[in-house]
C-alpha cells in the first residue's frame, strides 16, 4: 500500500504551464483526502514552489533534498554546504556565473542588467512558450539578490549552487574542483546545461527515505516519480518509481516503470490509478 507520493515538478507531475493548475491541485487533495502524504521533490528553492492552495497539506523537499518542510512550514531538516568549501569556490571561480541559493533567496555577484541579457540568451523550458518564459522570469526576479560581494555571500546559510552553462566558456577547473572535493559535495544537475552542487549525501533520495522514515512510512509503501538527472537517486532506490516517457534516457533506466507523456498528466493519473486500486 502506498502512504506517501513523492513527485519532481517540472517535466514530471507538473504539465506545460509548469505551475499547479486545477487538474493537478484536486490529484493532491484526493491524495491528502484519503489519508496518504505529497510531497514535492524538487531542484527548486521554496521561493519557486507556489502551490496553489495547498500551503499546509503537502510536505517540501527542495533544492535536491537539502531543505525538507512540513506542511506547516517547519524546517524538518537543513544541510548546508560547508564554510570553508564555499569560500574555496567564492575565491577560484570568480569568472564563473554562480548562484548561491539559501531557503528563500539566491545570492550573486552579477548585476541585474548582466543575468538577465544572460538568461534572455538561455532556451527556457518549453521552447518559444511566452507565458511560460514569463513565469520562470517574474519568479526569478523575486528571489534574486544581486551585487552581491564575497563576503556578503560568505555569510549566508547557502544550500545549493547553480550555474547556467554558457556556450563557449570551459568548466574543467570546477570539474576537477567538484571531483577533488567529492567527499564533501556533489554536482547533480538536472539536465547537461546546469551545474547544481549540494552537500555531500544531499540528494531526492535520501531526502525522501528520511521523510518516510519521520512518518514512520517504509520504503516499500512510499511511490516516487522523476524525470531528469536529479532525480537519478530518487528513482533507483525506491521500488515503486515512475518516470514519464519524455523524461531522459538515464532516469527512465533508473525507474521501475514507464509511464506516457508528462504533458499528458500521466504522473496525475498513475498517482489516482493507485489510490483506486488501494480501496
Amino acid at each position: 500500500m502506498i502512504k506517501l507520493f513523492a513527485s519532481d515538478l517540472d517535466g514530471t507531475l507538473l504539465a506545460r504551464s509548469h505551475q499547479f493548475d486545477e487538474l493537478i491541485k484536486a490529484t493532491v487533495e484526493k491524495i491528502v483526502r484519503e489519508n496518504a502524504v505529497f510531497t514535492i521533490s524538487t531542484g527548486r528553492d521554496c521561493s519557486m514552489t507556489e502551490l496553489n492552495g495547498l500551503e499546509n497539506k503537502i510536505y517540501r523537499i527542495c533544492m535536491n533534498g537539502a531543505l525538507i518542510m512540513s506542511p506547516e512550514g517547519e524546517t524538518l531538516k537543513l544541510d548546508l554546504i560547508d564554510k570553508d568549501i564555499l569560500k574555496i569556490i567564492l575565491e577560484e571561480f570568480d569568472d564563473l556565473d554562480l548562484e548561491f541559493i539559501t531557503p528563500y533567496k539566491t545570492y550573486t555577484k552579477q548585476s541585474k542588467e548582466e543575468f538577465f541579457e544572460k538568461m534572455e540568451r538561455m532556451p527556457h523550458p518549453d521552447g518559444d512558450n511566452v507565458e511560460v518564459a514569463k513565469f520562470f522570469m517574474e519568479n526569478i526576479s523575486k528571489r534574486l539578490v544581486f551585487d552581491q560581494s564575497k563576503e556578503e555571500i560568505l555569510s549566508k546559510d547557502v544550500c545549493k549552487i547553480n550555474s547556467h552553462l554558457q556556450p563557449g566558456k570551459s568548466y574543467n577547473r570546477l570539474y576537477k574542483f567538484l571531483e577533488k572535493y567529492s567527499s564533501s559535495i556533489v554536482n547533480a544537475p538536472c539536465d547537461k546545461n546546469l551545474i547544481e552542487i549540494t552537500k555531500q549525501g544531499v540528494n531526492k533520495g535520501n531526502a525522501v527515505h528520511w521523510l518516510g522514515q519521520y512518518l514512520h512510512i517504509e520504503d516499500d509503501e512510499i511511490a516516487v516519480y522523476g524525470d531528469g538527472g536529479n532525480d537519478l537517486q530518487m528513482l533507483s532506490m525506491f521500488e515503486h518509481s515512475y518516470a514519464p516517457c519524455t523524461a531522459l534516457e538515464e532516469a527512465k533506466y533508473a525507474a521501475n516503470n514507464q509511464l506516457g507523456p508528462y504533458y499528458e498528466y500521466s504522473v496525475a493519473r498513475n498517482m489516482l490509478e493507485t489510490l483506486a486500486k488501494q480501496k
